[in-house]
C-alpha cells in the first residue's frame, strides 16, 4: 500500500527563463528554481489566491536572484551561498509587497471609509471602478510604484521599496498616470 506521500501527485512546473520584465534568469538559478517550484508557488497560491500571479512573482523573484548573483560574481563578492534558501526568501519577499499593494486596495480601513462617506454619490463611484479597472491593466510593478508615489514616498524611498531605478520607477509612474488620464479623458465623468 502506498504511504499518502507517495500518492499525492507532484505538480511539474515549468518556469520561463526570461521573466515577464524581461530579465534572464541564470541556467543555475533556474535548476534550483525549477526544483523548489511546485512547494513556492503552491504556498504563493495559498497566501495570494491567484495560481497565476503566484507563479508570475516566483519567476520575478528567480530573475532577481539571477541579477544579484551576477553582480555578486562581477564584484568580486562572495557568491550566495544557499540559492534555495535565497530564492525562497525573495520570493516570500514579493509576495509580501504584493499583499501589502492589494490590501490597501481591497481592504479598506475604518478611517478611509470614513473619510469618502461625504462623496459616494454616482460618479464617484464610477471614478473609483474606472480607476481600479485601468490600474489593474497596469503590471503589479508599476501599480506599486503608483501606489507608494500616491502615499507620499520619495522617488529614492520607491527605488529602495521596488528595487529599480529612479528614473525607471519615475517612468513607469508617469506611463500609468497618462494612462489613467487618456481613460478619464473618454469618459465624462
Amino acid at each position: 500500500m502506498l504511504s499518502p506521500r507517495e500518492r499525492t501527485r507532484r505538480v511539474v512546473l515549468l518556469l520561463n527563463s526570461v521573466d515577464r520584465l524581461g530579465r534572464t534568469v541564470e541556467p543555475s538559478v533556474l535548476s534550483v528554481a525549477q526544483d523548489i517550484a511546485s512547494q513556492a508557488v503552491s504556498h504563493g497560491e495559498k497566501l495570494l489566491g491567484d495560481p497565476a500571479l503566484a507563479l508570475t512573482l516566483f519567476e520575478e523573484a528567480a530573475a532577481t536572484v539571477s541579477k544579484t548573483a551576477a553582480e555578486k560574481l562581477a564584484s568580486g563578492k562572495p557568491g550566495i551561498r544557499d540559492i534555495r534558501s535565497y530564492l525562497f526568501r525573495v520570493y516570500l519577499r514579493r509576495i509580501g509587497v504584493e499583499k501589502r499593494a492589494t490590501l490597501s486596495l481591497d481592504q479598506p480601513t475604518e478611517e478611509q471609509w470614513q473619510r469618502h462617506a461625504q462623496r459616494t454619490d454616482q460618479r464617484d463611484i464610477e471614478r473609483q471602478i474606472l480607476l481600479k479597472e485601468v490600474l489593474e491593466s497596469c503590471d503589479t510593478l508599476s501599480r506599486e510604484i503608483f501606489y507608494l508615489r500616491l502615499e507620499g514616498c520619495s522617488w529614492k524611498e520607491i527605488e529602495k521599496r521596488s528595487g529599480i531605478p529612479v528614473n525607471a520607477a519615475s517612468l513607469r509612474f508617469s506611463k500609468a498616470l497618462r494612462r489613467l488620464r487618456n481613460q478619464f479623458g473618454r469618459y465624462d465623468i
